[in-house]
């Protein structure tokens, strides 16, 4: 029965926040021990205990608001400099498409140049480029004239750049 009734009084006592769960901004009511009068030594290990639990719970409510507040700062920053990054992964990805443009026209130019050749001297020339450039070049001349180059090759410089030939994507609109 006196365990029954000091819960009664305990309840009676506690504020309503204690009674049920606290809110996230409630606050450590001021001094619980000091502001009632304490019947028993067990009441009031109770209340000291309840004070104690109240000013951990403000201790780590402030702790999780800091970094929350922590966290919400490193989510800005890394935001940002996502942003920053994707700004210059675009500004980049212009400039590639700028620089194969232009090294698509020049191939352009150069396969004119080459198909206005004799077939004997652009073969020639051709045995020494990269076999990518040479493969371009040859893309960008007319078959026939391919032809007439490729047959003016040794059998060696011919089937290897006929095999790049077919390793050509299927995307690739370079040749006529």
């Amino acid at each position: 029965m006196k365990t029954s009734a000091g819960l009664l009084l305990l309840a009676l006592l506690l504020p309503a926040p204690l009674l049920h769960a606290a809110p996230a901004t409630s606050t450590a009511p001021a001094d619980l021990v000091g502001n009632k009068p304490i019947s028993s030594v067990e009441e009031r290990r109770i209340l000291v205990s309840i004070e104690d639990e109240y000013t951990k719970l403000a201790e780590k409510k402030a702790e999780i608001d800091s970094r929350e507040m922590q966290l919400k700062t490193l989510a800005s920053e890394v935001d940002k400099k996502l942003a920053a990054m994707q700004k210059l992964r675009d500004e980049l990805t212009k400039l590639l498409d700028r620089k194969q443009e232009a090294e698509g026209e020049r191939i352009g130019e150069l396969s004119l140049i080459y198909e206005k050749m004799a077939p004997q001297k652009a073969a020639v020339l051709i045995k020494g480029l990269d076999q990518q450039l040479a493969v371009d070049i040859l893309l960008g001349i007319k078959k026939k004239t391919a032809g007439k180059i490729l047959d003016n090759l040794d059998s060696q410089t011919a089937t290897q750049l006929s095999k790049a030939f077919t390793e050509i994507p299927v995307g690739d609109t370079t040749g006529q």
